[in-house]
């Protein structure tokens, strides 16, 4: 089967340990979103590596991933954070998407209050215009906005959006929201605010932490299974994205366990297994994958 990881975070240094990683456990190819995840910063959209431009905007850099593509090209791709701020947006995002490995532009659209109230206004027209000249995908972390995004999906029918992480959202997401407005996306129900982007195509759902979000820690993680099946129902098995994200999952979960979960859930047809695993990620990114399937291993 051919199965491709959707989003993991990478840090510097050699590839070839996530290459061989890959090959044990049947992954084919990843889509990488470099991000030093251990070095810590004040500020929630500071994510290195990168630099703060004179206005306040971060620009992301992607070293690694940008060396790993080049080296595995039918192996590894990439996203990268974008600052809708940054001054020169435009030049940056079409930069980027002339990189024959980029395959998506990501935005942490509510990742601190004043960007999440900017997203609710509509201020991300132009960067999502701009997606839709470059012809990206956009892949939006909005926990507990998704209710929020119908107006873009109307606006730009022609861009494919990709919602991370089930749309869902955690306590870390909450920060600025009422109480009453913390409760209500924090609730089990608040599920069904995601299904019902379903009835919009351009907006496709990248399934991981599903076990955080559903509070099950032991494999197979069958208490996600209903939930699963609720979002097939929703959207459709060629809408749903499977990435383990698993660099940066506290507690650590085996990557194979989360490749498994799926793959031998008994409730899911070989079919809709294939779809999740990778046949969606490689339609969606226009990413073709390789026949026969190369291996680093000589």
């Amino acid at each position: 089967m051919d199965i491709v990881d959707a989003q993991l975070h990478m840090g510097p240094g050699p590839i070839e340990r996530t290459l061989t990683a890959m090959d044990a456990i049947g992954v084919q190819s990843v889509m990488l979103e470099e991000f030093w995840y251990w070095v810590k910063s004040p500020n929630p959209i500071h994510n290195h590596p990168g630099f703060a431009l004179p206005n306040g905007a971060w620009r992301a850099i992607y070293p690694g991933a940008e060396l790993a593509s080049f080296q595995y090209p039918d192996r590894f791709a990439f996203f990268v954070r974008i600052d809708r701020r940054d001054p020169q947006i435009d030049s940056v995002m079409h930069l980027i998407a002339g990189s024959p490995s980029a395959r998506a532009f990501r935005f942490l659209a509510t990742r601190t209050r004043d960007e999440a109230e900017t997203f609710v206004a509509g201020g991300y027209d132009t960067p999502f215009a701009i997606a839709r000249d470059c012809g990206m995908p956009v892949c939006l972390a909005i926990p507990g906005y998704v209710e929020h995004l119908p107006r873009y999906l109307r606006k730009f029918p022609t861009v494919q959006f990709v919602v991370d992480h089930w749309g869902l959202a955690t306590q870390y997401n909450t920060t600025g929201m009422s109480e009453a407005e913390a409760l209500r996306v924090l609730r089990p129900d608040y599920l069904d605010e995601v299904l019902k982007l379903g009835q919009y195509p351009n907006v496709s759902i990248k399934i991981s932490h599903a076990h955080m979000y559903f509070g099950t820690t032991e494999f197979p993680y069958t208490p996600i299974r209903p939930h699963l099946r609720a979002l097939i129902e929703s959207f459709g098995a060629d809408r749903v994205l499977w990435s383990s994200d698993h660099t940066v999952l506290r507690p650590a979960i085996a990557w194979g366990e989360l490749v498994h979960y799926i793959r031998d859930d008994p409730t899911l047809s070989q079919i809709e297994k294939q779809q999740i695993l990778g046949a969606n990620a490689r339609r969606i990114f226009g990413w073709p994958a390789v026949t026969p399937a190369p291996s680093h291993i000589p």
